[in-house]
């Protein structure tokens, strides 16, 4: 019947996107990075879009508590995820996806956190002075859903 047809979907659209767990990066470290609206010479971009960028990484991992990966990587060139060191639980997605430009001969390091959770991860920093920028997650694995209902029968008894 259409009413419980209804009642279904809503419970499979809840179900994708508030209970299946997602991996993702929560926080950023490095001794560099003075705030996080700064600019590095030598990076094309701000510290708060490579944040952004950092947030856009879509990882897959089967992983509980808090594990650590860094990027690591030397200009002039460009920075994707490929460059990220993973635990061996966690793999990304998409390896071309842009972190940062490096357009002189610097090395960029940063220390990343990386949780699995469900739903989103809005966290308020308790310390500003260990260099620490949290990232709010989105630890969703499914971002959108939709449904529909179609009957089907003859025209004396439809469903």
């Amino acid at each position: 019947m259409k009413d419980q047809a209804d009642t279904v979907g809503i419970m499979m659209r809840r179900a994708l996107l508030g209970e299946l767990e997602g991996t993702c990066i929560t926080s950023a470290k490095s001794e560099k990075i003075p705030h996080v609206y700064s600019t590095i010479v030598g990076i094309q971009e701000s510290i708060h879009e490579i944040l952004m960028n950092l947030k856009e990484i879509v990882l897959r991992g089967n992983l509980y508590g808090t594990r650590n990966a860094f990027i690591c990587a030397k200009g002039p060139g460009y920075v994707t995820a490929q460059d990220i060191i993973l635990p061996p639980s966690v793999e990304i997605v998409d390896n071309t996806q842009h972190v940062a430009s490096l357009t002189e001969p610097i090395d960029l390091c940063i220390g990343l956190q990386i949780e699995r959770n469900r739903g989103y991860g809005i966290k308020t920093p308790k310390n500003f002075h260990d260099r620490s920028y949290l990232i709010n997650a989105v630890f969703m694995l499914v971002r959108n859903t939709n449904h529909s209902i179609h009957c089907y029968g003859n025209d004396n008894e439809k469903q």
